[in-house]
């Protein structure tokens, strides 16, 4: 199912930015990064870059890494499960749950860092279990640190959850009086890992100091209010269970999830009233809590700019655990026939999910939705001479990545060299892709076509704005302000 339509999609904003580094050398890609760091560690790009010397440029090569890593993660439910209850059964329905999943394919196919940060972290956690429930291993304490400081180079966030999670666990037990393995081991291997994860710190300052990079500068040590912190808690689980592609109002999927999350609570209370679990289970149902958690009051206070609808993939780590511990809880019921029933109402969910997600249909985020047809658009109505503007809507990577396909017949030009044409009082025929809403004050979001460059007129435009009509209603009562949307808009320009 990972590589299923893997290229149906077009790239969405953040995915580009990979695509700008594909030029490199490997030797070229770490210099370039070190003199200027995106604001996201440079190992998925590095890897990503690697594959594109060796396969042909595709949507699907560029994905590879996020799929490769989707796959390691389904592979690391069952291994872990495995390890928690030895019970074959229940680990191949976790894996089988988690696969299954159209959220999971969605992230898992996504050129982002998502998906390799979560299946890294997740060896983290399952080696930390290793220690921390089954007494210390020197060589799991090494592949530990390992998993740790590649998490490190790989996403921020996940960094910041996993060490601080492992560690918080590790001086809870030492002050209790059980010690998972002596102080001294776990300062030195620490410290080690902060040493080879130090270069790091340079790339943070360089980005935030330097570069001068706004998003951080939106940090709130005060947060979001409660309600906001509530409902992002609340939409990790809606996004895990039911994934970004059935409503509230998909009545009959829903009701039938909701019957089987009811279900996931009982088996939970009954399993506990029962004495069930034991003390590894717990460990995995108590980490998937305590990550939706922290992911949530990290991003709030980190970049509260952001949308609750897309804090799950920060934290994705936890979306393995999650299903795990649903997987955990049916399991606790005692009757093996309702067991059955709510097993077969579950993937009945998720069938429907993941068909509507095939279909690019029925989904709560647009952006990760866009098609091909504004290509096509260029490609058809162009005509040798056009020129196609390079800005954040379509940057030299995208071009340079589609150039063969759809832009054969126009040249790029920056926005400095558009400047010098027109002084010289030229006419000009641009194409200009925006990528827009339809006008949220509060995040100084924009209408698509109030960011053409002044002096311009549309000779011709193609928009879509892929949104369910009821989705837009329900966020715009919630939020009492007109809602944020995606607008994705093409435009055939001239200055005369």
């Amino acid at each position: 199912m990972l590589f299923y339509h893997a290229s149906d999609r077009t790239f969405w904003m953040d995915e580009t930015a990979v695509l700008e580094y594909l030029k490199n050398s490997p030797g070229g890609f770490v210099a370039e990064y070190w003199h200027n760091p995106d604001n996201h560690p440079p190992l998925y790009y590095f890897l990503v870059l690697l594959i594109s010397k060796i396969l042909p440029w595709t949507e699907l090569t560029i994905r590879l890494v996020s799929i490769i890593s989707g796959l390691g993660i389904v592979w690391l439910v069952y291994i872990f499960t495995l390890r928690v209850v030895q019970n074959k059964r229940t680990a191949i329905l976790a894996a089988f749950f988690t696969a299954f999943s159209s959220y999971f394919v969605l992230i898992s196919q996504m050129a982002r860092y998502h998906s390799l940060a979560a299946f890294l972290s997740l060896l983290v956690f399952y080696f930390f279990y290793q220690l921390f429930v089954e007494g210390y291993s020197k060589r799991v304490w090494c592949w530990y640190l390992v998993m740790l400081v590649l998490v490190g180079y790989t996403d921020y966030p996940h960094f910041f959850y996993v060490a601080f999670i492992t560690n918080a666990l590790y001086f809870y037990c030492l002050a209790r009086g059980r010690s998972i393995m002596p102080f001294f081991n776990w300062f030195i291997g620490q410290i080690t890992a902060a040493i080879i994860l130090s270069p790091l710190v340079w790339m943070i300052y360089h980005r935030i100091v330097i570069q001068g990079d706004s998003g951080w500068s939106s940090t709130n040590l005060l947060a979001n209010s409660w309600v906001h912190i509530f409902t992002a808690i609340f939409f990790h689980i809606y996004s895990f269970f039911f994934g970004e592609n059935i409503f509230p109002w998909n009545y009959a999927f829903f009701g039938m999830g909701v019957l089987v999350l009811i279900a996931v609570i009982a088996g939970f209370i009954h399993g506990f009233r029962k004495k069930m679990w034991t003390p590894g289970q717990l460990f995995v149902v108590l980490l998937s809590v305590a990550l939706i958690i922290l992911n949530t009051l990290f991003m709030n206070v980190a970049d509260p700019r952001y949308n609750f609808i897309v804090y799950p993939k920060f934290g994705f780590v936890a979306y393995p655990l999650w299903i795990m511990s649903f997987v955990l809880c049916i399991s606790k019921i005692h009757s093996k026939k309702v067991r059955v029933i709510l097993i077969l109402i579950w993937a009945a969910v998720e069938l429907a999910g993941l068909s509507h997600f095939y279909q690019r249909n029925n989904y709560i985020n647009g952006s990760y939705f866009n098609d091909f047809k504004g290509f096509e658009f260029v490609k058809s109505d162009s005509v040798e001479g056009d020129l196609l503007l390079i800005s954040g809507d379509l940057n030299m990577g995208v071009y340079n990545f589609y150039k063969e396909k759809y832009f054969s017949k126009v040249a790029a030009v920056s926005i400095d060299g558009l400047q010098a044409l027109l002084n010289n009082k030229q006419q000009v025929i641009l194409w200009f892709f925006s990528t827009g809403s339809d006008g949220d004050s509060v995040y100084t979001s924009v209408t698509a076509t109030d960011q053409i460059p002044n002096g311009f007129k549309i000779i011709k435009q193609f928009q879509s704005v892929p949104v369910d009509p009821i989705l837009l209603k329900l966020k715009q009562k919630v939020t009492g302000r007109q809602s944020y949307i995606y607008k994705y808009g093409v435009y055939l320009l001239t200055n005369k």
